[in-house]
């Protein structure tokens, strides 16, 4: 009976106590226990066994040492989901490379008033600066090629935001900055806008960005390199303008995608000086045939034609030759084939000399002219009193011109093969506009091939000599096709290579000696830019972009013949 009586007392005692038989429990709680390099923005949160009565929970929570910030701040609070507190404390970070101590004291309660008596506490160490780990090209390294990009590693994801204005990049060049597409955060790429100088001391400085964390690096870090010779070698120059723009600028673009990326990184490789851009134009430009140097024309804008200049490429260096025109071509030969006011002209870099190839009175010359790929003959049309183009070549040297035999019908837009054997034209017959070739190295019927009822507003040769890219059509209505000159008439000898997604629209094809892949301008969103494909016409990519931060539009391009 007094055991009873014990037992009942101890009940009620226990009951009046709020003592528990079955006292709540901490099942998980993250940070975990020991754990190192825990973010300094992290929430901590404790998982319980039921629901708790909350206030209880709050008033046992404990964090040492204490976020001094914290107080009266808004910023840090409790929060629950289901059975599980949260102490949030945003833009109130932990100290960075702390160990600290989370604490839930005894007499914390669940939601029927059950008590756990027992103190509890683990621990967590925080993470250390975030550290710019690597810069590529490294600290003082030499002949870095002025038109590569430069790659900044952290060990931790950064904010991007942050980063802008915390790169600067010297003597001041202006930049993309663009982060790792698929990458967690941690790495950046600067992509100048323009082509490096050549024999330059650069200097990279980082200056306290901010990682995702809200951490700051410790301070300005710098790294430092030389940039070498610039080799354009096997890249393709075109017009950079503006949105309804005449071109203000030469850009160049390597074929092969930046491995950062995987996209090309285009950059402007000679541009107008100042007020030049707002006041004039670059008409036309050609690479000379070393692949150093440019001859562009430069025009007052809305004027047709303009100074002609050249530009080396590797110091910026630009030389008047004295002559203007509205097309410039610079032969192999090392001379300068040009227009002007419906003539043509050859001059000569070396000895300044310009003479007159054709004369007005003889017809006006109509665009586009093709040098031959050996620099000794020239192909071009006039315009007679009609109205109609007859398609001429003439002998550099002897300035000596002749039509293609048998050739009565009018015809133009020429294009050389590689080889110099076969001419492309459109020819102008009874039933319209048609490609054709002519075979220098045959006679008779057989020196003309049919390519097919395509009215051509340019041609271009691959390096095998019987297939060629033909353009027809302006803007979003251009199209491109590949044509084989020996089965033309055949299934498959003439196939449209644009019209897809990929591809929508094409136009002024270019192709070099040394590659079997052909560029050409297509229109996307009434936007030029400079695309690529195969000689096969498989895997068309687009090569310039118009970006918020890079918005130019891309026309004419021109592989560097330096193969």
């Amino acid at each position: 009976m007094r055991r009873g009586i014990v037992l009942t007392l101890a009940l009620v005692a226990c009951q009046l106590s709020a003592c528990a038989l079955n006292p709540p429990r901490i099942v998980s709680i993250s940070p975990s226990r020991d754990v190192t390099d825990v973010a300094t923005n992290q929430a901590i949160s404790i998982s319980f066994d039921r629901p708790m009565n909350r206030d209880s929970v709050e008033k046992r929570f404990a964090l040492s040492p204490v976020l001094k910030d914290c107080e009266g701040s808004k910023n840090c609070r409790f929060a629950w989901t289901g059975n599980t507190l949260m102490f949030i404390h945003t833009h109130v970070n932990f100290a960075l490379s702390t160990a600290y101590t989370v604490a839930m004291h005894a007499g914390y309660a669940d939601a029927s008033g059950q008590q756990n008596t027992l103190d509890h506490s683990w621990h967590f160490t925080t993470e250390g600066r975030p550290m710019l780990s690597s810069v590529d090209p490294g600290d003082n390294a030499g002949s870095v090629a002025p038109d590569r990009n430069i790659v900044l590693s952290f060990n931790r994801a950064m904010r991007p935001d942050t980063m802008r204005a915390a790169v600067q990049l010297t003597p001041d060049t202006s930049f993309l900055l663009r982060t790792r597409p698929g990458g967690d955060g941690s790495q950046f790429e600067i992509i100048p806008l323009s082509v490096l100088q050549s024999n330059q001391a650069y200097t990279v400085s980082v200056d306290r960005p901010l990682d995702v964390h809200d951490n700051a690096l410790d301070g300005r870090v710098q790294t430092h390199f030389r940039t070498g010779t610039l080799s354009v070698s096997r890249k393709i120059g075109y017009l950079v303008g503006q949105r309804e723009q005449p071109a203000f600028a030469i850009g160049l673009v390597d074929p092969h995608a930046d491995s950062f990326l995987s996209r090309a990184t285009p950059k402007i490789l000679y541009q107008l000086p100042g007020q030049g851009q707002a006041q004039d134009a670059i008409l036309s430009f050609d690479w000379a045939p070393d692949g150093q140097r440019l001859a562009l024309i430069r025009a007052p804008r809305g004027a047709s034609s303009g100074a002609i200049q050249i530009i080396d490429v590797s110091t910026g260096a630009v030389v008047s030759s004295g002559i203007s025109g509205s097309q410039v071509y610079w032969s192999a030969d090392g001379t300068i084939v040009y227009q002007k006011d419906g003539s043509l002209r050859r001059f000569r870099p070396a000895t300044l000399t310009d003479v007159a190839l054709t004369d007005p009175s003889d017809g006006l010359v109509f665009g586009p002219v093709a040098l031959s790929p050996d620099g000794r003959s020239v192909a071009y049309s006039t315009v007679d009193r009609l109205g109609q183009n007859h398609l001429w070549i003439m002998n550099l040297d002897l300035r000596s011109r002749y039509r293609p035999a048998g050739l009565d019908d009018p015809a133009d837009h020429p294009a050389w093969s590689p080889n110099g054997t076969k001419l492309a034209f459109r020819r102008m017959t009874a039933t319209g506009p048609e490609l054709w070739v002519y075979d220098l190295s045959a006679s008779g019927a057989s020196a003309y091939r049919r390519g097919g009822p395509l009215d051509i507003s340019a041609a271009a040769w691959l390096s095998d000599n019987s297939t060629l890219f033909a353009a027809t059509g302006v803007g979003v209505s251009a199209a491109l096709y590949r044509v084989n000159i020996f089965s033309a008439g055949e299934v498959g000898g003439v196939v449209k290579v644009t019209g897809g997604k990929d591809a929508p629209n094409g136009s002024t094809p270019n192709t070099p000696a040394y590659d079997r892949r052909v560029s050409f301008t297509s229109e996307v969103g009434e936007l030029p830019q400079i695309y690529l494909m195969n000689g096969d016409g498989s895997r068309p990519q687009q090569l310039t972009e118009w970006e918020a931060d890079y918005p130019y539009t891309g026309t004419s391009p021109n592989w560097n013949p330096a193969g």
